[in-house]
């Protein structure tokens, strides 16, 4: 990838994606590269016994049951998209890690008898 970043990425769906992204061009149309692009959703519980509201987050692949790790987005698709922070690096790369587990297609398991994935 040229000049790849980590970035989050607001569609014009609504979604908020986490990605390590590139700017490409070909054919005089531009478009971005998103490797291995994340989702985080949040969830709301209410404790009302002790009154409090506790937060919990839930990173996801964003392409959960795509073969590949990169995907293009047209240009015209991203409302804004802004460079990650070493926090929000870290962030991603621990997001990824929980994501690629509870994915569907893609599941590691870490054995010396099973190689590759299921």
């Amino acid at each position: 990838m040229n000049d790849s970043f980590y970035a989050s990425v607001k569609l014009i769906t609504g979604e908020e994606v986490l990605a390590q992204v590139s700017l490409e061009e070909e054919n005089g149309e531009e478009f971005f590269i998103f490797y291995e692009a994340v989702i985080v959703g949040e969830k709301l519980k209410l404790d009302s016994e002790r009154g409090v509201a506790a937060t919990g987050l839930t990173p996801k692949m964003w392409m959960r049951y795509g073969g590949e790790d990169l995907n293009i987005v047209r240009k015209e698709h991203i409302i804004t998209i802004s460079e990650m922070d070493r926090f929000g690096i870290e962030f991603y790369e621990k997001a990824l890690q929980s994501a690629k587990v509870s994915s569907p297609i893609k599941k590691v398991i870490p054995s010396h008898e099973h190689t590759g994935y299921l």
